[in-house]
């Protein structure tokens, strides 16, 4: 692989990575509704059996080349993220 060939790897990745970012901060900005929702209504805001259909949803989906177990580490660590950012509104 030529220097010129990783660099332009490395310029894809940036630009993946700022993707990334722009849908996480969507995502929470969604989380955030939510919560202010469940608090309305008086929803606790933790739902296991909901995080479980969503991971379960994920993990039909994943064709790789991460391993299973690390899309669900990932994603358990977005859920812990999102629910706190719950309880801090």
């Amino acid at each position: 692989m030529s220097n010129k060939e990783l660099i332009c790897l490395r310029t894809e990745i940036d630009d993946i990575n700022l993707q990334l970012l722009k849908l996480l901060n969507r995502r929470a900005e969604v989380v955030q509704e939510i919560g202010k929702q469940k608090a309305k209504q008086g929803i606790n805001k933790f739902d296991p059996e909901r995080e479980r259909q969503v991971i379960e949803m994920i993990l039909e989906r994943h064709e790789g080349p991460f391993e299973a177990s690390s899309i669900e580490n990932i994603f358990k660590q977005i859920f812990r993220e999102s629910l706190e950012l719950q309880n801090k509104n």
